[in-house]
């Protein structure tokens, strides 16, 4: 094992120890399905200590009312609830607790905006009554500033150069019945030559990508909103809480976990840097879109009680049980909840 490997493994250990919750969640990470459009999704039927699933992979939410009206959270892995040390101190279970709707949480680990909006249409939601937030943000942006490819179509996603050197493998061998099929269907119509292959990306600047990926985000948010006004409800974007971009006096807590995932991710730093330097920019344009499509826009980075010297993130974007309670409370307070 080399230097940096044990480095890495050492970090995990010592982050075990002040918060030992994490211990489930990378286990339920190794545990993550490949499903079909989403890409990937959390693994179904789970009992840890600290989480469980539904038999959709759903997690599970406590404190639900079937009598109550029907309300969704919707986002990535702050809305699963990594962090929590019980499916009962999740955000939804605390609306579900705070509120007068029975809240569902629709959170999938490391999505981006497509796959939010798409796990809302494949989950066939019939009756949703009550309103809809969407708490999301960092994974766009992150995704956007981490090497690979970005498609104005399709964006970019987590896994996505696995994803795409699995299919490059598997094309391998059907390579030459593949050409021979291309070949007979171009003599057939009389064409001469073949078409000119798609690029891997339509984009050259980063600026070009930052662009695009509004573009996208919009697309999502402007097919939410509809979604909202087909059940007669309403829709809120609530940019969802990112250490670096709180002026927060951190914890003795924080800082030593801070220290600690440095140490474990590596060659991070650089993105890291980026992500704070984008912060202002990056919520105006998302505050703009979502005026455009219609949705209200709250950033949870401004609220002054995420800037209390309260132990309150177990990483830089996950939350302690004081956090996501903490966020409940502001959703319920600043979106009359």
């Amino acid at each position: 094992m080399s230097a940096s490997a044990k480095d890495a493994r050492s970090a995990v250990e010592q982050r075990n120890v002040i918060v030992p919750q994490m211990i489930d969640y990378d286990e339920l990470g190794t545990r993550q399905e490949w499903v079909p459009y989403l890409m990937y999704f959390n693994p179904r039927n789970v009992v840890l200590k600290s989480v469980s699933t539904d038999e959709r992979g759903f997690r599970k939410t406590t404190d639900g009312q079937s009598t109550k009206s029907t309300a969704l959270l919707i986002g990535g892995s702050t809305v699963f609830g990594i962090g929590a040390t019980s499916d009962g101190a999740t955000i939804t279970s605390r609306l579900n607790e705070l509120t007068k709707h029975n809240w569902f949480n629709f959170g999938g680990r490391a999505f981006n905006s497509t796959q939010e909006a798409v796990l809302v249409h494949l989950s066939n939601t019939t009756k949703v009554d009550g309103p809809i937030v969407v708490m999301s943000g960092i994974n766009n942006l992150t995704r956007l500033l981490l090497p690979g490819n970005f498609s104005p179509m399709y964006g970019a996603f987590f896994q996505q150069s696995f994803f795409e050197k699995q299919m490059a493998t598997a094309a391998v061998g059907n390579r030459q019945l593949l050409r021979m099929l291309i070949s007979g269907l171009l003599n057939k119509f009389g064409i001469g030559k073949s078409a000119k292959p798609l690029s891997k990306s339509e984009t050259t600047t980063k600026a070009d990508s930052y662009s695009a990926m509004l573009k996208v985000f919009e697309r999502d948010c402007e097919y939410l909103q509809m979604f909202a006004k087909h059940h007669g409800t309403t829709a809120t974007f609530a940019m969802q809480p990112f250490a670096p971009w709180i002026n927060k006096t951190l914890t003795a807590q924080e800082i030593q976990l801070f220290a600690l995932l440095d140490k474990e991710g590596g060659g991070f730093s650089p993105v890291l840097k980026e992500l704070t330097e984008y912060k202002k920019k990056y919520s105006q344009d998302l505050q703009t879109i979502c005026s455009k499509v219609g949705m209200k826009y709250l950033d949870l980075n401004e609220a002054t009680e995420f800037q209390q010297p309260e132990w309150l993130f177990v990483d830089r974007a996950h939350l302690t049980d004081a956090g996501y309670d903490t966020v409940a409370k502001i959703l319920m307070r600043d979106l009359s909840l």
